[in-house]
């Protein structure tokens, strides 16, 4: 972790020299997803997405119909989420 720290804060500050900023955000989620996918071959936003429709039909099925159906708006979230990185990636 602290490597990835101190590669997006190297990242950042040759950005801050050209001009530009790199969303801190993203960059630690870039990071995330490619760790993710070197050690499952799963991306993390695969990942979260089919989680949380198991959560979903679980919340669902158990009774907890309100917080299955709020749950279960949660995968396109991560699917955009993914197509964000996933072209910002491109244009680095």
């Amino acid at each position: 972790m602290a490597q990835t720290a101190s590669a997006m804060r190297a990242g950042q500050d040759a950005d801050m020299t050209t001009g530009e900023r790199t969303d801190m955000a993203e960059s630690m989620l870039r990071s995330i997803d490619h760790s993710t996918k070197q050690a499952t071959g799963v991306s993390f936003f695969h990942i979260l997405t089919l989680g949380s429709i198991g959560a979903s039909l679980a919340l669902f099925l158990s009774g907890k119909r309100t917080a299955g159906i709020f749950v279960g708006l949660w995968p396109p979230t991560f699917q955009a989420l993914k197509a964000v990185a996933d072209t910002n990636k491109n244009k680095q």
